[in-house]
């Protein structure tokens, strides 16, 4: 038994199977050093369990270009990132959406683009804009909790409305150009309403399902409903990855010995909070300081709207970056008025982690 594994043991006997690694200055490395210790038994790769594939997830204001390319150069690759979801405004696609698929924006990493499902003249658009860019896949957003778009009956809230279902996979099946892939939720607001999504299957060759154990109504609250994860993989005529809530290499080790028979894994807000969460070899503070910084230049140069807008960003990322980090430096972070404070914050942050 190596040292890590002794750790683990220690700490667990003291603290409980859910004990707290942050107890210790570097302690909150802990759990990824045990799956690195465990090697012998799996290959951990950052993009791959094995021949599981290990996803990272989209999420909406933080995982955008900028952040995917600052990821991939100091912490991945992973093998892919999903952008967060395009949408149409007032006929139109949002022009943010398609800068942040731009290839000169993606260049190097393996990127795929993301639509809401909505009404079907607008998704046919967006599927449109995503092969004109040369993009080969797409993946369809039937997740979305956020109540102002699912009460629309878009991202889960179509779970719950089989004839817009319908209509998706008319859409979906009309363009030959595209490998569709769908992210969804158990349902809107019944946790078999993911059942509401088969049909499509008989249209449609979807290439994989994401699925997160939640209902849209529940949004992140409460527990994932693990307990359908075996029907979802029995049922679902496609690959499945299982979402939702993982936060830690030997989760995802748990997961896929659990389930052998899933594709694979996407994490999202956990890989936002540690971006080395998949490559603790590289958990060091040099690469999290140099992680920040290319984050810092890219926003300087993505956004226009002076200091006070690239402050607002910076300030943002810190509410789930690395939070076993120093609460008085994360506080003084968040009360920054100006960039040169931000930067005296930051530094002291570094230097206490």
């Amino acid at each position: 038994m190596d040292f890590s594994e002794r750790e683990y043991l220690r700490r667990s006997q003291r603290y409980g199977k859910d004990f707290s690694p942050e107890q210790s200055v570097f302690g909150f490395l802990v759990t990824f050093v045990i799956c690195v210790a465990n090697i012998e038994k799996k290959q951990y790769l950052c993009g791959m369990i094995d021949d599981k594939k290990i996803l990272a997830a989209p999420v909406q204001g933080w995982t955008d270009h900028v952040w995917r390319v600052a990821h991939a150069q100091v912490f991945g690759p992973a093998e892919a990132y999903y952008a967060p979801f395009m949408r149409v405004e007032h006929g139109g696609i949002r022009p943010r959406d398609l800068r942040d698929i731009l290839p000169d924006n993606n260049a190097g990493i393996h990127v795929v683009p993301q639509v809401l499902a909505c009404r079907p003249d607008d998704m046919a658009q967006m599927l449109q804009a995503v092969a004109d860019m040369d993009y080969t896949e797409v993946n369809i957003n039937l997740g979305c909790p956020h109540p102002p778009v699912a009460r629309k009956g878009f991202g889960a809230g179509m779970l719950a409305r089989p004839e817009a279902l319908e209509n998706l996979a008319q859409t979906l099946s009309q363009q030959k150009s595209l490998k569709v892939s769908l992210k969804m939720r158990l349902g809107w607001d019944d946790p078999v309403q993911w059942r509401n999504v088969l049909p499509l299957f008989n249209q449609v060759a979807v290439d994989h399902v994401i699925m997160h154990y939640r209902l849209g109504t529940q949004q992140y609250r409460c527990e994932t409903m693990n307990q359908y994860i075996s029907d979802t993989l029995r049922d679902i005529p496609a690959p499945v990855i299982l979402n939702g809530d993982i936060d830690s290499l030997a989760a995802i080790d748990a997961l896929l010995n659990q389930y052998p028979q899933a594709a694979g894994v996407m994490v999202g807000r956990a890989l936002v909070a540690d971006p080395a969460l998949l490559c603790p070899d590289k958990a060091t503070v040099d690469n999290y300081r140099r992680f920040h910084d290319l984050l810092y230049d890219g926003y300087s140069r993505a956004l226009t709207g002076g200091d006070h807008q690239l402050l607002d960003k910076m300030q943002a990322l810190w509410q789930m970056m690395l939070p076993h980090a120093d609460h008085r430096a994360h506080k003084a972070i968040r009360k920054a008025n100006t960039l040169d404070r931000y930067h005296q914050a930051v530094s002291q942050l570094f230097e206490q982690l």
